[in-house]
């Protein structure tokens, strides 16, 4: 169970029913972020998700991921497992790092079921490792859509026994490529590295990298039967590699295959590319997987759009000065306990008891923590590294102060107690019993009542002997 507020750095779960998910989202609005999980799955029959998507209308985002699914290897079962699925009319917003490896039978990447979108964003740096049997890197089914966007970076790594494709899109789906991508293959089954069912864009911004080396049979591009196209834009770049050799090409016209007829005879392979498209062949570019490699290595890659960046850049700053601004203004009687000062407290008349309280520096320079100047990735990447070592330094700030809190709020206790006891011992040592002293008051009037009639019985007595003579 999730709440509000919790943070994690992995998640770790080991299933043995089917039909489950480590993380389900079925409300709109999460995210899943900076996260290692293991899933493992040992159920020969039934679907598993490390991460499902899954109602109209959810969305969710999905950044910075390790996600590591192991599922049965039992070639038996017809249904699928994924690492991230999105389904039943969800979408999600896949970004930044994520890195995948699936194992088992039927064991996918990313898969888009039954009227589901994804969305795979332009700082997107995707690395899927797929093995066992039947895998697949990326799936699209069932009306869904898939959206590969521009300077999006897919390294997918091949090693099925059985049956795989790179990309794979099924059943009245659409897939946009505008990235770049890299399928290797290295598996000994018959392997499809990119497949279209009913309609794929590959546009001109795109450069696709396929190895076919694998020990299977293996196609570059095959466009399904029935129904289907298949488009090329011109400008486009593909790399078909065979038997060792690497020929690099540009395409020169928009290519569009529409394949109304039941045969599967409409591969584009190392072997008949030429004859199938117009192209011409070109230098080497940078792969999907060398980027990727590359970004992880040292990010120091450009930042792609400069102007959010410096309104980014200005926000951040301005923040930071408010943040001073706020610490300077937090002094009591000269004393400001966030600028290292410290705190003599009392707790007794003579000052034999008291507590020294030792301040913070938690100022932005104490902290660690620069004024913006983003001109490269690493930049920010180091910007967010200082945030995440000031928050862990102002945690162990507050508690520090904390505990300091603690003890002087016991002591106030204390002390009012004591204060209370002593005001009580007082009053029984000085105040009156008020009903003892109005018993006293009318013993003494009654006794002064009772010695004027005495009196007066007494001269009374007298008068009458004096009246007999």
């Amino acid at each position: 169970n999730f709440k509000d507020g919790m943070e994690f750095s992995s998640i770790s779960a080991t299933d043995t029913v089917a039909d489950h998910a480590l993380i389900d989202i079925r409300q709109t609005g999460c995210l899943v972020s900076d996260l290692s999980l293991n899933y493992e799955n040992s159920v020969a029959i039934g679907s598993s998700f490390a991460i499902k998507v899954d109602g109209t209308g959810i969305v969710a985002d999905v950044q910075n991921l390790d996600i590591v699914a192991k599922f049965s290897d039992d070639d038996s079962n017809t249904q699928d497992r994924a690492a991230i699925r999105i389904e039943n009319h969800a979408s999600a917003n896949i970004s930044q790092q994520i890195n995948i490896q699936t194992s088992g039978n039927r064991g996918m990447g990313i898969y888009s079921y039954n009227y589901a979108h994804t969305n795979i964003e332009s700082n997107a740096n995707i690395n899927i490792t797929t093995s066992g049997i039947w895998g697949i890197a990326i799936q699209n089914k069932l009306y869904s859509s898939l959206n590969i966007q521009q300077n999006a970076n897919i390294s997918m790594d091949i090693l099925v026994k059985n049956y795989s494709s790179g990309i794979y899109t099924t059943v009245m789906s659409q897939t946009y490529i505008l990235g770049n991508i890299t399928i290797n293959n290295a598996g000994n089954g018959i392997i499809n590295c990119l497949t279209s069912k009913n309609y794929t864009h590959i546009g001109s911004s795109a450069q696709i990298y396929l190895n076919t080396a694998g020990s299977g049979f293996s196609n570059g591009y095959n466009n399904g039967s029935g129904n289907n196209i298949l488009e090329i834009a011109q400008g486009a770049k593909i790399a078909i590699e065979k038997n060792g050799a690497t020929k690099w090409y540009e395409v020169n016209e928009d290519y569009r295959d529409e394949n109304n007829s039941n045969s599967t005879d409409n591969n584009i392979s190392a072997d008949n590319i030429e004859a199938k498209m117009k192209v011409s062949e070109t230098s080497a570019w940078k792969t999907a997987q060398e980027i990727i490699e590359e970004k992880i290595e040292d990010k120091n890659y450009t930042i792609t759009d400069e102007s959010d960046a410096k309104a980014y850049q200005t926000q951040f700053n301005n923040a930071l000065s408010q943040f001073d601004m706020l610490i300077n203004d937090s002094s009591y009687k000269g004393v400001n306990l966030l600028k290292d000062d410290s705190l003599k407290i009392n707790f007794n008349e003579d000052k034999s008891a008291h507590l020294l309280v030792k301040g913070v520096d938690v100022t932005s320079e104490s902290l660690g923590l620069l004024y913006a100047d983003w001109k490269e990735v690493k930049d920010v990447s180091n910007t967010l590294e200082q945030l995440s070592n000031a928050k862990n330094k102002l945690r162990s700030a507050a508690s520090q102060l904390g505990n300091y809190y603690s003890i002087v709020t016991t002591r106030d206790e204390f002390t009012e107690n004591l204060i209370n006891v002593l005001e009580e011992g007082a009053d029984k040592l000085t105040l009156a019993d008020m009903n003892e002293e109005s018993a006293n008051m009318l013993s003494l009037q009654t006794q002064q009542q009772l010695a004027i009639n005495s009196l007066s019985l007494a001269s009374q007595a007298s008068q009458a002997v004096l009246r007999l003579f």
